[in-house]
């Protein structure tokens, strides 16, 4: 294996998960506290953000917001630049340019085929703070979405999108239920993890488990973060790699995942 050197990656590989039980208990880690770029990860938090304003009466999920694939960059105070998404980071399903899509419907492209047109639409629309309250509100110490996905200025300024594998697990562990939003949101929140359309844990997860995930990737960068199980016996998994080729990466998840989810472990309460 060559290492992969790029933005997002020394070249060293790296391996590290965090698995928790529903009552937040770490059930196996490594490196669990290790930070990566979090790329499509860090989108878990732009829909609990949605959420929440939307039960604190500050929109609807079913309010409508005008769709574009051209972005204001994030840079120099005075500085008008706008972006589009180079051609491998756009979703061709992407509503055309001042067609209107729901709130609900721009979560669910962003989460189930990680659309960063819709993540960018809605990241202007919520803002900053929200998000970073969302993350707040789960414990998630070392997770921060400070830009747009695939801004150049505000990724030539320093800013970035980051998370660990035991905040992405805590994150998922507070979408899914565990009294952070309404038992109603929390529900669909968990039907759009399920409708995921490029699984890695999922893909080892037993036939006829519930399972729903959301995964990331950029050169040099792999992840992915799931619950498995029904309510009552659920685990969350996350995964992250760095420095592998993206098989290489999606293989080494598929292991550690598969590794995981059919050991007895008992958790951890010391």
């Amino acid at each position: 294996m060559s290492p992969v050197v790029t933005r997002a990656s020394d070249g060293v590989p790296v391996v590290a998960y965090a698995m928790l039980d529903e009552q937040g208990r770490m059930l196996a880690s490594r490196n669990a506290r290790t930070v990566f770029y979090a790329a499509s990860t860090v989108k878990l938090g732009v829909m609990l953000a949605a959420v929440i304003a939307a039960e604190r009466g500050e929109l609807s999920l079913d309010d409508t917001l005008e769709c574009h694939r051209e972005f204001e960059c994030l840079g120099a105070e005075g500085v008008t630049e706008t972006f589009r998404l180079d051609p491998e980071d756009s979703d061709p399903e992407f509503p055309a340019d001042g067609e209107r899509a729901t709130i609900r419907d721009l979560v669910a492209m962003m989460i189930t085929r990680s659309s960063n047109e819709a993540t960018n639409v809605l990241f202007d629309r919520l803002g900053r703070a929200p998000i970073a309250e969302a993350f707040r509100l789960c414990c998630a110490q070392d997770t921060r979405m400070e830009r747009r996905i695939g801004d150049p200025c505000a990724m030539r300024s320093g800013l970035t999108n980051e998370s660990t594998p035991a905040d992405l697990a805590a994150i998922t562990r507070r979408i899914v239920g565990s009294g952070l939003t309404t038992r109603t949101n929390a529900d669909w929140m968990r039907g759009v993890l399920e409708a995921q359309e490029h699984p890695r844990i999922g893909s080892v997860v037993p036939s006829g488990t519930p399972w729903g995930s959301k995964s990331g990737d950029v050169p040099g960068v792999e992840h992915d973060v799931a619950f498995v199980g029904p309510a009552g016996s659920r685990c969350f998994l996350a995964i992250c790699t760095r420095g592998y080729e993206p098989q290489q990466g999606r293989e080494v998840i598929r292991a550690v995942a598969q590794a995981l989810l059919t050991a007895d472990i008992e958790p951890n309460t010391r």
